[in-house]
């Protein structure tokens, strides 16, 4: 356990006191992270993500609108969508009610977001990446899955998807893993 001793000044006519702070984990908790420890830490975080195979990480849209050529917002791991109708991943995303009810279009990146151009958005269970509070969160974004993990796209920035194999799911229709390996 380290240990810093600081010097208070006291009264005037007393000497100076002495304390000693204890710095570190007492008790068994974790110590709080501060502000430079947790850039460091972003700064050494590798995503475990990829651009093929079940850690492709993918942006869901809602079926039938105009095809974009880049994208920003939310983007999960398509293993998390893999066997979904386009209802249960509206659900397991935490989206918006009726939000994939025309289907869901699902689209590839060409290539991986660099570490200043995304956040880390903890889990879908945590809509913006806070607790949900009934009292002060949007209702439209309920609480999605506690396992499915989200990043955000920086605002201002948009990444190229890949427009030759955009995956377009018809309302009921589950999302097929074998399109995360092609």
């Amino acid at each position: 356990m380290e240990s810093l001793s600081i010097v208070v000044p006291g009264d005037p006519v007393k000497p100076c006191e002495w304390f000693r702070i204890t710095i570190g984990n007492r008790g068994g908790g974790m110590a709080r992270m501060e502000d430079w420890q947790r850039d460091v830490d972003d700064g050494l975080r590798r995503e475990n993500w990829s651009l093929k195979g079940p850690k492709r990480i993918v942006k869901v849209r809602p079926g039938g609108e105009k095809t974009l050529p880049a994208l920003g917002g939310y983007i999960t791991s398509g293993i998390f969508l893999s066997g979904k109708t386009p209802l249960q991943i509206e659900q397991t995303l935490g989206l918006p009610q009726g939000y994939l009810t025309s289907g869901a279009r699902i689209y590839r990146f060409i290539r991986l977001p660099m570490i200043h151009e995304y956040e880390y958005e903890l889990t879908a269970h945590y809509p913006g990446g806070l607790a949900f509070n009934p009292a002060s969160s949007n209702p439209a974004f309920p609480p999605g899955s506690a396992h499915v993990h989200q990043w955000r796209i920086k605002d201002g920035i948009q990444l190229p998807v890949d427009l030759r194999n955009i995956l377009n799911l018809m309302p009921g229709q589950r999302f097929p893993y074998e399109w995360l390996l092609t």
